[in-house]
């Protein structure tokens, strides 16, 4: 049945008037509710850091801690507490007061592993465009072309990484007579890596529209080349401001845990009364606060 309608949508955008929100609009119809449904079955009905091994190839719609990652996470995370009860509170009761805030600590933590491996997912989505760019010059034609990149992807990135997956699996797809253009927008959809959703709208119009594909992939290939240069320029300036970052959120523990050795006593008006524990709230709410405006400062999106 998919295949039977995968075969009448061919038909139907052999119309070189076809629009970009056309196109989308029927590969949605086809693929949208299998792909995604299937995703959130398999990865939503569960906390994004519950453990069932490492995160499954061609999901990326959660980051799903293997065993490994989440024990050592959630060791973190409670030594984080520990030290935080310590020095704010001063109490034990205080550590187990916070240890539902371990679930969000690990949710978050989820979050920027998915951003890394999006990332990582996007640099390699480069890698890809630029072989293949190199594969037409040499004479392949476009599907012979990023079946061969596959090959540099593997020894560049290894044969796990995402994208070596990725264009395995779109060589099974090839052989099973799916258009590149289907493959590629599955691709994309799966992703939501813009340089992926952008490269295959352009490719899918110019298939059906009869334009030049080999100076499309070519251009296409500058653009996200001196896209990453500029990515890699950014992170470069802002390694030293993460740094500082990083050094600055150790900073009010060391304070209080040198004053705390140096002068005891000092702290002891703030501990186990109810004003002391409002107080020591408010600032430990307010160092909440400032970690997270810092992040969002040295977060800069390309």
């Amino acid at each position: 049945m998919h295949n039977r309608k995968l075969t009448k949508i061919n038909k139907l955008t052999k119309n070189n008037n076809i629009t970009k929100s056309t196109i989308l609009t029927k590969y949605n119809k086809l693929t949208k509710k299998k792909i995604v449904t299937k995703i959130e079955n398999e990865e939503t009905l569960r906390p994004v850091w519950w453990p069932k091994g490492p995160p499954k190839k061609g999901f990326y719609r959660h980051y799903v801690f293997s065993k490994k990652e989440l024990c050592t996470y959630f060791l973190y995370g409670i030594v984080f507490l520990g030290v935080v009860s310590k020095t704010f509170y001063d109490s034990f009761y205080a550590w187990i007061f916070l240890l539902p805030f371990l679930y969000f600590y690990l949710g978050q933590k989820a979050k920027e592993l998915q951003k890394k491996r999006k990332t990582k997912l996007e640099d390699a989505f480069r890698e890809t465009i630029l072989s293949v760019a190199s594969n037409l010059q040499a004479g392949f034609s476009v599907e012979n072309s990023f079946l061969e990149a596959g090959k540099d992807i593997e020894l560049l990135y290894g044969t796990e990484s995402d994208m070596a997956f990725e264009l395995r699996y779109l060589k099974q797809q090839l052989h099973t007579n799916q258009t590149l253009e289907m493959i590629l927008l599955g691709l994309a959809e799966r992703t939501q890596v813009e340089d992926i959703r952008e490269f295959a709208f352009v490719f899918q119009i110019a298939k059906r529209t009869g334009g030049d594909l080999r100076q499309v992939i070519m251009n296409t290939a500058n653009v996200i080349r001196d896209k990453g240069m500029v990515r890699q320029e950014l992170e470069t300036v802002l390694a030293e401001k993460k740094l500082e970052k990083t050094i600055m959120s150790f900073i009010p523990f060391c304070l209080i845990g040198y004053l705390s050795l140096t002068a005891k006593g000092y702290f002891s008006p703030l501990y186990h009364n109810g004003v002391g524990i409002g107080i020591m709230t408010g600032c430990f709410l307010l160092y909440l606060f400032a970690c997270f405006l810092m992040k969002k400062i040295l977060e800069i999106e390309i």
